[in-house]
């Protein structure tokens, strides 16, 4: 079983961002019966050609403005049974809030640009923006290319363009794809009208770029602890790495050492398990092992009383207000303890501290726990260099990652 990867797909409005996860469903064969007719329909009643984004934008009032005003999310599985889960997010400067919210769990970016329209600012905003969320994996999409008669040159003087601006970001994309979504160019197979082009198609690129890192370094939050014939049965997902019977495992935030004696999927023993597996472990010493504890090996993560974050406010947020840090499986009371800096999402300009976080804000902060959380440095998807703090109310007040 293959993990689902998350896409986050930005760029400027009229781009034709959910036009291209309309046509990618399409094309891969996740479309449900009925919705192309259905679609069809709806298409020829407001006298208009068929529209693929309508595969996306569930709502009426996105059809009949022609722009998405939510964050959509849709899962999608192609014929080799890859999974992806893409994020489909508004590109108008007005819900640049959903943006980011719909971003900040993204484990990588398809950058759409129209090749007849160029690099723009709300563009820049978009991929500053996923850079400090901590995306790093970064695709770019020239997307209209039927409107530029499918022009090399065109297409190599937008590359450039986007590319030398990433590169001034410090921001490296995988590959650059010259794309018709609306004729499906590029996407699954490579077009004979651009055979000038040599590269990835969409879900080449997506294929390659979209590999989880995790190596040797054992990751497993524990969600459960329960008994079946008299053994602590300790249930949850494995997020990174492998395990095998007979290994070694660390607990975390104790640092105690446990053996694995035997992994357990649907009440039957394995020899072994790995990302993204759900498991019960039994271990020959899982006294006070309890959710919210973290399994680990051989690399252990880190363990901290004070995290260093960078964070997107949704809503406003005081200085030593009470608020509960989660990541994984792990709920802790927490404050913000310092803010280190502060960016308004409108210009990406640096504010004055004031000790007030207003809705909307980025800010690097210290974070206080009360008591240790298990913590790695967002890089590459990692979970445990995600967690959200949410507010009395149980709201998340905000989303961030680890410094």
């Amino acid at each position: 079983m293959q993990d689902c990867l998350k896409v986050v797909v930005a760029g400027d409005v009229d781009a034709g961002k959910s036009t291209l996860i309309g046509r990618f469903l399409y094309e891969s064969g996740s479309v449900v019966d009925g919705a192309i007719a259905n679609i069809t329909e709806s298409c020829r009643k407001q006298g208009n050609d068929f529209e693929f984004a309508y595969l996306l934008d569930s709502l009426e009032e996105e059809r009949a403005g022609r722009l998405t005003i939510d964050t959509t999310q849709v899962f999608c599985r192609d014929k080799k049974g890859r999974q992806w889960l893409f994020i489909d997010v508004p590109g108008h400067r007005e819900l640049f809030r959903n943006m980011l919210v719909g971003s900040s769990y993204a484990d990588v970016a398809v950058l759409v640009v129209d090749a007849q329209r160029s690099l723009r600012e709300q563009t820049k905003r978009h991929s500053q923006v996923l850079k400090f969320l901590g995306i790093r994996r970064f695709i770019v999409v020239i997307n209209k290319m039927d409107t530029a008669c499918y022009n090399k040159k065109i297409f190599l003087k937008e590359k450039e363009r986007v590319s030398g601006f990433l590169r001034k970001i410090k921001i490296k994309p995988a590959c650059c794809v010259p794309v018709s979504a609306k004729q499906g160019d590029n996407l699954f197979n490579n077009s004979r009208r651009t055979n000038w082009y040599k590269g990835a198609t969409l879900i080449e690129a997506l294929t390659i770029t979209c590999r989880k890192p995790g190596g040797n370094n054992f990751r497993m939050p524990v969600q459960d602890v329960y008994k079946l014939e008299g053994k602590n049965i300790i249930a949850g997902r494995i997020i990174a790495g492998r395990i095998k019977a007979g290994e070694k495992v660390n607990i975390l935030p104790s640092d105690e050492e446990s053996r694995v004696k035997e992994i357990r999927v649907f009440k039957q023993n394995i020899p072994s398990a790995g990302f993204p597996e759900n498991i019960g472990l039994i271990l020959d010493n899982s006294e006070g092992l309890a959710r919210g504890m973290i399994l680990a090996k051989p690399r252990l993560p880190d363990v901290k009383t004070r995290v260093l974050a960078k964070i997107f406010c949704v809503y406003p947020l005081k200085i030593r207000e009470g608020l509960r840090f989660k990541s994984a499986t792990q709920n802790v009371a927490a404050h913000i303890k310092r803010i280190d800096a502060v960016w308004g999402t409108a210009d990406l300009k640096a504010r004055p501290k004031t000790g007030l976080l207003r809705q909307t804000d980025l800010a690097e902060i210290v974070i206080a726990v009360e008591r240790p959380v298990v913590t790695e440095r967002f890089e590459g998807g990692n979970t445990l260099g995600r967690f959200v703090l949410e507010n009395k109310g149980r709201e998340i007040c905000a989303v961030g990652i680890i410094a």
